[in-house]
């Protein structure tokens, strides 16, 4: 196995073969074998098999982001609960409780996500209410227990950071960065 990477008992050749049929089959919306190939090992890195991953990020600006709905799925398999207080289209607000992390009430209203420069787009024109509850779950879950994100940004926290410049990623360069 001379000048190949392994990446948990799978070779690159084998990432980057998967990551070709995921791309080609047009489940779970990803475009690109690199962003296949990002996501398979972000798997890898919590234990999971490569494509189960795939239903729960979309890939924002080049990163692997996870959705609001994985987020709140996995604090509630770590125990949380969330009860929301209020959910419309002008206000969302829920309070979130952990064992390990107490009790937190998070609440977002239109004023603030347009303050925040967010409405201007079109998906929280046509969907305010799931817009909001969205944030409300993304500030929630990393406030109260960010344990159960690995240090992943969620969806809604990577579509509002602006990126004036990129890098392009490659696989191999992906893989040896993941990798040191």
């Amino acid at each position: 196995m001379q000048n190949q990477i392994v990446v948990h008992n799978q070779s690159i050749q084998d990432i980057e073969t998967m990551a070709k049929a995921i791309t080609k089959s047009g489940l779970f919306g990803i475009k690109t074998p690199d962003q296949a190939v990002a996501l398979m090992l972000v798997a890898q890195s919590e234990g999971r098999h490569p494509a189960s991953v795939a239903s729960e990020f979309d890939i924002i600006q080049g990163r692997p982001a996870l959705k609001s709905q994985a987020a709140l799925a996995r604090f509630q398999a770590s125990g949380g609960k969330i009860q929301w207080t209020s959910r419309g289209p002008t206000k969302c607000a829920a309070k979130f409780n952990h064992p390990q992390g107490g009790e937190l009430e998070i609440t977002w209203t239109m004023d603030r996500a347009n303050a925040a420069g967010l409405t201007g787009k079109q998906t929280w024109k046509q969907y305010p209410d799931q817009m909001l509850s969205a944030r409300v779950v993304a500030e929630g879950v990393r406030a109260v227990f960010p344990a159960c994100l690995n240090g992943v940004y969620l969806a809604e926290e990577v579509r509002s950071e602006e990126h004036t410049s990129e890098l392009p990623v490659t696989v191999r360069n992906l893989v040896c960065r993941l990798l040191l």
